[in-house]
């Protein structure tokens, strides 16, 4: 629809939420029609990703939902799903109202690619337990444990720690308790 790149930097102190994919399988957004404050990266490989002219500002249709593929669906599709790098502004001359609904995986499910996405390339990612994922990157936004879990830990050619970690982790892990990043630090924190 009216998608357009954005060519106004974002000044200082509007920064809403800043850039990240989401963690989950999808989010399904109602964006207030009235302000157009979410963007999506225009090159989001690129090691320059900050300036405006990187950004696309997604203008909400009316009576639609914006629809947004996170890492687990990256995973489960065997990479053919990206999970697009994205932030929101905000506008202190407006007020924002949007309502996100994210659908996401149980806590101790393991997310591997479905076979029909093994077909015609190997399988690229390994198996990836969404309980632990999710508690890497909410001790990751509210901590310091020295590492920002990624997609790529999990793939296959990748010689990262995270899937002997996530090991240990479901061996100690209770889900049925609230999380608590103190409880599980010695895994979680990255050593290196």
């Amino acid at each position: 629809h009216n998608n357009t790149f954005s060519n106004t930097p974002a000044k200082e102190g509007t920064l809403g939420i800043s850039p990240h994919r989401d963690a989950g399988l999808l989010t399904i957004l109602l964006q207030d029609e009235n302000t157009h404050s979410l963007q999506v990266a225009r090159f989001e490989d690129s090691d320059n990703v900050g300036e405006s002219e990187d950004w696309v500002t997604v203008h909400p249709v009316p009576g639609s939902l914006t629809i947004n593929t996170g890492d687990m669906a990256a995973i489960l599709s065997n990479g053919l799903f990206r999970a697009p790098l994205h932030r929101v502004l905000t506008d202190s001359n407006r007020t924002r109202y949007s309502a996100p609904f994210f659908y996401n995986p149980g806590y101790n499910e393991l997310i591997t690619p479905l076979q029909s996405f093994c077909e015609r390339h190997e399988r690229r990612y390994r198996a990836c337990c969404w309980g632990y994922f999710r508690a890497l990157r909410f001790a990751g936004d509210l901590t310091d444990l020295g590492v920002e879990i990624q997609t790529s830990h999990f793939k296959v050619d990748s010689d990262s720690d995270h899937p002997a970690k996530q090991k240990r982790f479901l061996e100690v892990v209770n889900f049925d308790e609230p999380f608590n990043v103190e409880r599980y630090r010695n895994i979680l924190e990255d050593k290196d």
